[in-house]
């Protein structure tokens, strides 16, 4: 049965109009007067005649579809043809695998990786001592990234404590964009809880704010702006004196 119009547009396409094997152009221009030519061969990988090559039993609806076809120029048509030994049916499907996937990252060359780069990295972090939630969230808003420490908690109670302070923080920073003006007051003073109920269980709260950088891709670098949160034991040797600033 002829090939159908599908199949013959899916075998040009992935192949890109080119020999899977040599990879040379299967078109030529027109010249002196004459018409462009065609030099493509839609050759079966199976025949479907028994003395063809690599023939084997199929049905006859497989016969002239796309899975069953490979794009050639004539002379490696007749190469394949009369070198069954070396191509055979699986080295041609691999043969026409390798050669489609050439096509499509030529045609749609790999997007450059995307990386998030500190460009401050060598300096220190500087930790501000956070009492409100309020300071809070002026560290937190508009930040695309959060990092997170604590010391190890002593008690499920402890543990507890810091995890909601933590889950509580990450969804006001996430919704924060949301809110009307009514709802940052709502938040910033269920946070000033959350610090409240930290302070009561013996943990002081600092944080800070840096702008990374993304870059790669298809657009230029930006501003990638990153929170940092840490929870220290109040009786910590580091911030005894209640000091306004830390360094991480």
């Amino acid at each position: 049965m002829p090939i159908n119009n599908r199949d013959r547009k899916l075998l040009w396409a992935r192949a890109g109009g080119a020999c899977s094997l040599c990879k040379c152009h299967l078109t030529a221009d027109a010249k002196g007067g004459g018409r462009d030519v065609v030099l493509g061969e839609e050759a079966h990988i199976v025949s479907e005649e028994p003395n063809g090559p690599r023939f084997r039993p199929m049905p006859k609806s497989e016969v002239d579809t796309y899975t069953n076809l490979i794009l050639l120029c004539p002379a490696d048509h007749k190469i394949v043809d009369e070198q069954i030994n070396y191509y055979t049916e699986q080295h041609l499907l691999e043969l026409k695998r390798t050669h489609e996937q050439w096509v499509k990252e030529k045609i749609s060359p790999a997007t450059p990786a995307i990386k998030i780069r500190d460009p401050e990295a060598d300096k220190p972090i500087m930790l501000q001592r956070i009492d409100t939630g309020k300071e809070l969230m002026n560290i937190l808003a508009g930040t695309l990234a959060l990092h997170q420490n604590n010391p190890e908690p002593r008690s499920s109670e402890e543990a507890g404590r810091i995890g909601s302070f933590f889950q509580n923080t990450t969804d006001s920073r996430d919704v924060w964009d949301d809110l009307e003006p009514s709802g940052h007051i709502q938040a910033e003073f269920w946070l000033n809880e959350e610090i409240t109920q930290l302070h009561k269980a013996g943990f002081v709260v600092y944080g800070a704010r840096r702008n990374h950088i993304v870059e790669g891709g298809v657009k230029d670098p930006k501003p990638w702006p990153v929170a940092y949160l840490v929870i220290y034991r109040s009786d910590d040797e580091d911030i005894k004196g209640n000091p306004t600033e830390k360094s991480v």
